[in-house]
């Protein structure tokens, strides 16, 4: 709990999980997880997105390039505060969010990766199929083909 004493102008609220809730201004952590470096890197990195002003995206692409921003700025962080960095666990966590982005932006008809072009809607511009996934990135990816 120490590193929670070191940035008490956050609100934090113990969960058994972590991550920024950018509307209400809060910090979730898990307790239990934050006794070991991995639970400490997580919470400094949900104190970086706080810290960078991370409150919507609108496209996939802009969520991944805020998570990679909030890795780098937890990595200047944890050297301020002398918490190790496991640079396999920074690495895992990006790539999740890039296994995310690759298979909500894969086309269902021919695999093609495409970006969105309005928020959780996808065309594919070699086959031409559209589709839709849920706006929640949280939900299992179900690519619903639309016309």
């Amino acid at each position: 709990m120490e590193l929670l004493a070191k940035f008490s102008n956050y609100r934090f609220l113990p969960a058994g999980y972590f991550s920024y809730d950018a509307a209400d201004e809060v910090i979730n952590y898990d307790p239990i997880r934050l006794k070991k470096t991995n639970g400490k890197i997580s919470l400094l990195h949900e104190i970086s997105h706080c810290e960078l002003g991370h409150f919507h995206y609108r496209y996939d692409m802009e969520l991944l390039m805020m998570e990679v921003a909030a890795w780098n700025h937890t990595k200047k962080l944890a050297d301020q505060h002398g918490v190790r960095v496991n640079e396999a666990y920074i690495k895992d966590c990006i790539e999740s969010y890039d296994e995310w982005v690759n298979r909500r932006g894969s086309c269902p008809t021919c695999d093609n990766f495409c970006l969105e072009y309005k928020e959780s809607r996808y065309s594919c511009f070699v086959c031409d199929t559209r589709w839709q996934v849920s706006p929640e990135p949280q939900k299992r990816i179900q690519r619903r083909i639309i016309a």
